[in-house]
């Protein structure tokens, strides 16, 4: 984690392996997270003389990884012709990448299946994409909702407002499909 008494040189390793988690959290795929965090940390360091000194690095590089990743989803989903799945290497990539585990490692610990964390998954995957970066930032990545607004640029209370939103739709999505699963085969 980068220091306060460290702000004008931030620990750049941990800085790029931070961007990195939220930019493959965002996208979930490889190459799109790493071109995402390559574009992110470019353009924060080329603006660093804008960077007010309250605002820490990881705050500053991140809204920056926001507003990438948000570029990437529209140029991709103008490219691509439906939505955008994850396969299950890239979700346990993901999964790893994010928690420093496996799915399945994750499923252990938790007491959950890994058909559970994929139906999470696909449910975070198909909001729209503010509510997917504030539930990315508050429940992946772990921040703080005024940590959240301030890496999006918005008051706190739309980031409250949005992850509201989101968890409403994640509880359909994930008891809907749970609901088609308890189906009988025909």
């Amino acid at each position: 984690m980068i220091r306060r008494s460290d702000e004008a040189n931030p620990d750049f390793a941990d800085l790029s392996a931070r961007v990195y988690r939220l930019c493959l959290a965002m996208l979930g795929n490889e190459a799109d997270a790493q071109d995402a965090a390559q574009e992110s940390l470019t353009r924060a360091w080329s603006r660093r003389q804008k960077k007010r000194p309250a605002v820490t690095w990881w705050t500053w590089t991140g809204g920056f990884a926001v507003r990438v990743c948000r570029e990437t989803r529209k140029r991709r989903s103008a490219q691509l012709v439906g939505g955008s799945e994850l396969t299950e290497a890239q979700s346990e990539r993901a999964a790893s990448a994010v928690n420093g585990a496996t799915t399945s490692e994750l499923a252990a610990v938790k007491g959950e299946t890994s058909s559970q964390l994929a139906k999470v998954n696909d449910a975070v995957m198909a909001l729209p994409d503010r509510q997917r970066e504030v539930t990315v930032l508050r429940f992946i990545l772990g921040l703080s909702t005024q940590q959240t607004a301030e890496m999006l640029g918005c008051p706190a209370g739309t980031v409250k407002s949005n992850l509201f939103k989101a968890i409403a739709k994640m509880k359909t999505v994930i008891t809907t499909t749970e609901a088609v699963d308890d189906l009988p085969s025909v």
